[in-house]
């Protein structure tokens, strides 16, 4: 929606206003989108200020209220109702007038109804309210101090009716707006001269609405199987979430990749409210977000989640990207804890274009500049927490973890990048193995459970045959592609558990253990997601329920194209049993190189 400002034949600037979509949501944030184009580079953008007015239509005209009359004039039927009396829930005769004229006018009086109807009723104004005589009549208040409120400032359109509900940049819908439009009046006002420097632009909504609650995933399975050792109470337990949480410049990029989403579900005011309603419900420890956007973070995330007692760590990716709203931006990782129940220790973040920095370096003309694409702005971010609790060994250590948070770089037909950065973050992780500190990686490996990376991660090696098709530019054949930790996946260590049942065997790939999907599109259905933990020194005693297969996401009900993953652990002794050695300063940035 643009709008030209200056004469036709030489417009001076442009105004472009869009609103996240057409359709409010009850109780979430409905900002429009503005920018301000200068259109004749000769002139400069007076300094200005922008002016905003959000009404509501009335509704008293409605199919049940058009028959209800004038509280003052009962020869008439009523025109208007006092919004202050409806979200009051005083839907009497009183709050009826039959025209904006008729209600200013009695506004005066009225008010008084509304501190008789407060939580704390003014005593002078249940007096007043107990003298006023016949229905209609009002006495005159000598006594009655005036407190400057004024009625509701309303305006009429297009046989419309609209009461003003708001004057900042933003609106959110209450419950008494639900059913009817909104109107927003958006002016460009001089600073200096109070005039408007474009014609105002008048923009209204359909109905705003309210999505019936959609509760979360909040089962966990089970498993009393042998394989799942058995716990006892004194264990000490803690959840990990890992979420790909779709951010919001990928999620409206302008491709329509999303499409079949309602464009109300996958706007961020929605999705924001949702995914953190969503992320709360399910109660864990420990938290590894990945694709967030880092004002996201720094704006919504980090404040609402350290309300529930969470702290926050974040790494941003290092390449950012241009939006379809004219921003600078990029996403990254999130990881947070509990603060009651873990404390940070060291945190270390890996860069995954250092890791091919080397190999490109070392490359002449045209291999140089073909292996450039190596260079990914994909980054890790790597935790050490310590419980606060009173969980302490024989030699006074407290369990130590290691929370590797990380999003790998999604092109398909780049396996040996992926493969790469995986190599990076494993080799890295050996450094704190080494120190008998368990691990756990939270991953969007965007890689099927076949793949190379996942196969690395899972079986401790991978064999790469010299090929373009898997090492376009060799740097695999220069790599130890092995490594000595023991890592599972959660979700396939449940499948081989014998506590499994039909329904959630369902959910499961028979082939591949892990969860039929946890990234659903049109044009994409497959796992790509997972949590991967060091077998001998944690032990799974849960998994968050999958998903039915239905529809694509994101929806109206998952707010991002990726299911959350959880699972909950108990620490086996050896956790207790860390090295005193000192952590490692850095992890490095590169991978191990194969010997020669």
């Amino acid at each position: 929606m643009a709008q030209e400002s200056g004469s036709s034949d030489s417009p001076k600037w442009r105004l472009d206003l869009d609103f996240p979509s057409k359709t409010p949501v009850f109780g979430c944030r409905f900002q429009p989108h503005i920018r301000m184009q200068i259109i004749d580079n000769s002139l400069e953008f007076p300094c200005h200020e922008y002016s905003f007015t959000w009404y509501q239509e009335d509704g008293c005209l409605s199919s049940n209220q058009e028959k209800i009359r004038c509280f003052v004039h009962h020869d008439k039927l009523a025109t208007i109702q006092c919004t202050v009396c409806v979200s009051q829930s005083r839907l009497g005769k009183i709050s009826y007038y039959c025209s904006i004229s008729c209600y200013k006018a009695a506004w005066d009086k009225h008010k008084v109804h509304h501190h008789f109807a407060a939580p704390n009723p003014d005593p002078q104004a249940v007096n007043i309210i107990k003298s006023f005589g016949p229905y209609g009549s009002y006495p005159d208040l000598p006594y009655y101090q005036y407190d400057g409120s004024q009625p509701d400032v309303t305006v009429e359109e297009d046989g419309k009716t609209w009461i003003q509900v708001g004057s900042s940049e933003y609106y959110v819908p209450t419950e008494n707006n639900i059913g009817f439009c909104l109107r927003l009046k958006f002016e460009v006002i001089d600073s200096s001269t109070r005039t408007q420097l474009c014609p105002a632009r008048i923009e209204v909504t359909d109905p705003v609405i309210y999505p019936l609650p959609h509760p979360p995933r909040c089962t966990m399975w089970n498993s009393c199987s042998g394989d799942l050792k058995e716990h006892s109470s004194n264990d000490v337990r803690f959840r990990v979430l890992s979420y790909n949480i779709l951010a919001d410049y990928l999620a409206t990029s302008g491709s329509n990749r999303h499409s079949y989403c309602l464009d109300w579900a996958l706007s961020w005011e929605y999705r924001q409210q949702n995914l953190l309603y969503e992320i709360i419900e399910y109660d864990a420890d420990i938290l590894c977000l990945q694709e967030v956007q880092k004002d996201h973070f720094e704006n919504f995330l980090k404040p609402q989640l350290a309300k529930y007692g969470y702290s926050a760590i974040y790494k941003k990716k290092k390449i950012e990207m241009f939006t379809c709203k004219s921003q600078q931006t990029t996403d990254g990782c999130a990881t947070f804890f509990r603060s009651q129940r873990f404390k940070e220790i060291a945190t270390y973040e890996l860069e995954f274009n250092n890791s091919a920095k080397p190999f490109v370096d070392s490359l002449d003309g045209k291999q140089k500049s073909e292996a450039y694409r190596l260079l990914k702005g994909n980054v890790a971010l790597v935790v050490i927490l310590e419980m606060v609790e009173n969980e302490v060994s024989s030699d006074g250590n407290r369990p130590r973890i290691c929370v590797s948070n990380t999003h790998l770089h999604a092109n398909g037909k780049d396996p040996d990048i992926k493969l790469l950065q995986v190599v990076t973050l494993i080799h890295a992780l050996e450094k704190i193995a080494q120190l008998k500190i368990p691990l756990l990686i939270c991953a969007d490996l965007n890689s099927l459970p076949q793949s190379d990376p996942y196969t690395f991660i899972s079986k401790g090696r991978v064999e790469i045959l010299p090929s373009k098709e898997t090492d376009q530019s060799g740097i695999l054949q220069t790599l130890k592609l092995s490594h000595s930790l023991n890592l599972v996946s959660a979700y396939a260590t449940f499948f081989h558990s014998n506590g499994v049942e039909d329904h959630q065997r369902e959910k499961l790939d028979p082939e591949t253990k892990e969860a039929l999907f946890t990234y659903f599109t049109p044009s994409f259905f497959g796992t790509i997601d997972y949590i991967f933990y060091t077998a001998a020194s944690l032990r799974l005693n849960s998994v968050l329920e999958l998903p039915d297969k239905e529809g694509g996401l994101p929806s109206a009900k998952w707010s991002s194209d990726h299911i959350a993953l959880m699972a909950s652990f108990s620490l086996e002794a050896s956790a207790y049993n860390w090295s005193s050695e000192p952590l490692p300063r850095s992890l490095g940035q590169h991978p191990t190189f194969a010997q020669q």
